[in-house]
């Protein structure tokens, strides 16, 4: 009984401080720190406080410097002290018998169920009732009225004391000023570059935009699900990472339409990659796609074409395939199939039997289409911090994307498979193309050997082995020979320039040298050509610059005796990356 009487006096001193003292530090003085806080002294307080006399005085806290802030705390640490006060008094009340559905004066006599009558139960009670004026609850209020918090049962309190501890100075507000550091929704990639993070009412079909929720996303403001955003035929979008599927997929199609989308490249963007999930379309006919099915890109910083020379149209099977692409920011990229569903797709029976392919006529396409920015979000625009520099980062998935400038294809792996655009070994490659594609070159590298599984490219007769790299022709009007070097003739009559451009170092042989086997330097040159890659169908590089191979076909299509047995197909081969001591 005791203990409530002391309780009850310390919570009436307090609140009486707490009401006249103007000081702004007041708010230190709060519920939370006046029970065991040891920088906090009480002075003259006895149990029957009725002078006012008991006094807290703090022993090291200071006033802060910035007088609206502590006024805002002052508050807050008010309305808590407020609240705890009325919670003890309202649990004394009740806990000495007091009916909370009564009203009740001070000095009323009433006996406690548990003590008995007494002046000492009755004073406990007069000041609890002291306490509840002081905080606006006036005499003759019904104890059932005063809004109090719940009981929590002792597991619970201190599961409550816990979370506090860990939760204690944790909370994070965001300033407009600082909300730019902050990672962007629709921005961030998830589950590998699939999907983007954002929140699940983004994710909802909005505008002709798909959104189909792949998974959960939480590391951006207000996003809540990986969305994958597909967009069918004559959208516009500017996402981050789109698919761009044919009507219906995954199902075949055999519609005559064109299909387009437009894609606005944003202002921190500087590369567009295209990676074909699946494609099925007609083959090319004598080295064109342009009477057959097929995919166009119409890119406004490439205005000479994409692959070559007036060349940026694909067709024929390209699943798996990517292409990078230079954008300038701003501008615009389109994508535009054109289809009939007249010719055969490669491979695919004429019976309609199923070999892993649509079969038949049928096609489709689905491609992933990811901007790469070159700078953080923001640079160019009022994103920026206050030193006019952005304060956001690249994903670093945008970041190991990013391809060196000048290639079309770009492979990050040490140890992998590369061929040709629409190569099924059996249809003709494409004419008019000039690209590079490029290898990542990773630390302590001295080159990297290739392996053909197929390769066949136009050739003059006696480049057409392709064994040899140059080959010597007769002058008829000289009568005197003339050296070239093979794949690069430019005569009338010739195939033209096709090659897979190399820097050859070996064909596989070793031989024995003082620092041990090695191997033999017995294949420099550059232009590969004709029915085999080098003597062996293998090629040993050397050098410190990029690794890198040049693809190039010719504009005109060649004649039949050009291309080995079987036809001009392109390559196929695999490629490791040599890495150590070379």
């Amino acid at each position: 009984m005791q203990n409530y009487v002391i309780i009850l006096g310390l919570l009436v001193a307090l609140a009486s401080s707490a009401l006249g003292v103007q000081e702004p530090w007041l708010p230190w003085l709060g519920s939370d720190s006046y029970e065991n806080d040891d920088s906090l002294t009480f002075d003259n307080c006895e149990e029957d406080d009725e002078d006012g006399t008991c006094l807290i005085r703090g022993t090291t806290t200071t006033p802060p410097a910035d007088d609206s802030t502590n006024e805002e705390v002052a508050v807050s640490k008010i309305k808590d002290f407020e609240k705890e006060a009325v919670e003890k008094a309202v649990g004394v009340l009740k806990a000495l018998g007091v009916n909370p559905d009564e009203e009740y004066n001070p000095s009323q006599q009433r006996g406690g169920r548990l003590f008995g009558g007494g002046m000492l139960m009755q004073a406990a009670i007069d000041q609890a009732l002291a306490v509840l004026r002081i905080f606006g609850y006036n005499t003759g209020a019904q104890i059932n009225t005063i809004p109090v918090q719940p009981a929590v049962s002792q597991v619970q309190q201190a599961a409550l004391a816990a979370l506090a501890k860990v939760t204690a100075h944790k909370a994070v507000i965001i300033l407009p000023t600082a909300a730019q550091d902050t990672n962007l929704p629709n921005y961030e990639p998830c589950r590998g570059g699939e999907g983007l993070c954002t929140s699940a009412q983004e994710c909802k079909n909005i505008g002709g935009v798909q959104g189909k929720s792949i998974g959960k996303c939480g590391n951006c403001v207000g996003c809540s699900v990986c969305c994958q955003f597909v967009i069918g035929c004559q959208g516009i979008t500017d996402k981050m990472i789109t698919h761009f599927q044919s009507p219906g997929y995954p199902r075949t199609d055999r519609s005559n339409e064109a299909c387009s989308l437009t894609l606005n490249v944003r202002d921190e963007v500087c590369q567009v990659r295209l990676d074909f999930i699946d494609f099925e379309m007609a083959a090319p006919v004598t080295g064109s796609c342009s009477g057959v099915d097929n995919f166009e890109i119409i890119n406004t910083a490439q205005p000479g074409g994409v692959f070559g020379p007036g060349q940026s149209k694909m067709c024929g099977l390209n699943k798996g395939q990517h292409v990078y692409m230079p954008v300038k920011p701003g501008n615009i990229l389109i994508m535009r199939a054109t289809t009939s569903g007249v010719r055969n797709i490669p491979l695919a029976r004429l019976d309609g039997t199923n070999r892993g392919l649509s079969g038949d006529t049928a096609f489709r396409w689905n491609a992933r289409v990811t901007q790469i920015p070159c700078e953080a979000p923001g640079a160019r625009g009022g994103r920026s911090g206050a030193d006019g520099k952005a304060t956001r980062r690249i994903p670093s998935h945008y970041r190991k994307l990013l391809a060196p400038d000048g290639c079309r294809q770009y492979f990050q792996e040490s140890r992998g498979r590369l061929q040709s655009y629409n190569f099924d070994g059996k249809s003709e490659v494409l004419l008019n193309q000039n690209y590079a594609i490029c290898v990542k070159r990773p630390a302590r590298s001295c080159g990297m050997t290739l392996k053909a599984l197929g390769f066949s490219l136009p050739a003059s007769v006696g480049c057409l082995p392709g064994n040899v790299a140059t080959e010597t022709l007769d002058d008829v009007e000289d009568i005197s020979p003339i050296c070239t070097v093979c794949c690069t003739s430019t005569a009338e009559d010739g195939p033209g320039v096709n090659y897979l451009g190399v820097a050859g170092y070996s064909d596989g042989a070793s031989v024995m040298t003082p620092i041990g086997q090695n191997y033999a330097v017995n294949q420099d040159r550059y232009f590969f050509c004709g029915s085999k890659l080098g003597v062996t169908n293998l090629i040993v590089t050397r050098t410190k610059g990029p690794l890198l191979l040049r693809v190039r076909t010719a504009g005109k299509y060649w004649e039949e005796w050009s291309c080995p047995a079987g036809g001009c197909l392109g390559f196929l081969m695999n490629y490791d990356v040599d890495t150590g001591t070379c």
